[in-house]
């Protein structure tokens, strides 16, 4: 099996077979700090407010909601907004969803409620502005459509 970085005889942990998200030895160490860092951030999020996951991984089902992920994550990196702000506001979007009257509900979607509580907290922080976020959101949806039709 090897020695891990002490010297210690290393030991194989069960699902090592599995992906992890946090990038493995041979990724930049400001890459790994920065993954190992969301990951906690996300870990630590219960409740309502807990990310998809299948096997312990983060799920996407598709590619705009790990962009939202990315988006929301490299934002609070570089310090535009407590993650603390945009966790209750995520917290208060699903209970609003929650509350809401049967008939009036959409269908489940975490990641439209991870995205509303996300443009809330750009608007608010005067970081964008409704029509930015609009435009922005017109030219990723068109971008992905193109993708789409490029096989």
């Amino acid at each position: 099996m090897g020695k891990d970085q002490q010297g210690r005889e290393a030991r194989r942990t069960p699902g090592t077979g599995e992906r992890s998200s946090i990038p493995r030895r041979g990724a930049p160490l400001e890459l790994r700090r920065s993954r190992a860092k969301a990951e906690r951030l996300v870990s630590d999020m219960g409740g309502t407010a807990a990310l998809p996951r299948k096997n312990g991984e983060l799920v996407f089902d598709a590619p705009w909601e790990s962009h939202a992920f990315g988006m929301a994550i490299a934002l609070y990196e570089q310090g535009y907004y407590d993650w603390e702000e945009f966790r209750g506001r995520l917290i208060s979007e699903i209970g609003d969803w929650e509350s809401s009257d049967q008939d009036e509900r959409a269908v489940w979607d975490y990641y439209r409620h991870w995205v509303a509580s996300f443009e809330a907290l750009l608007k608010d922080r005067g970081l964008l502005s409704e029509e930015e976020i609009d435009q922005r959101m017109s030219e990723f949806a068109s971008r992905a459509g193109d993708e789409h039709h490029h096989h």
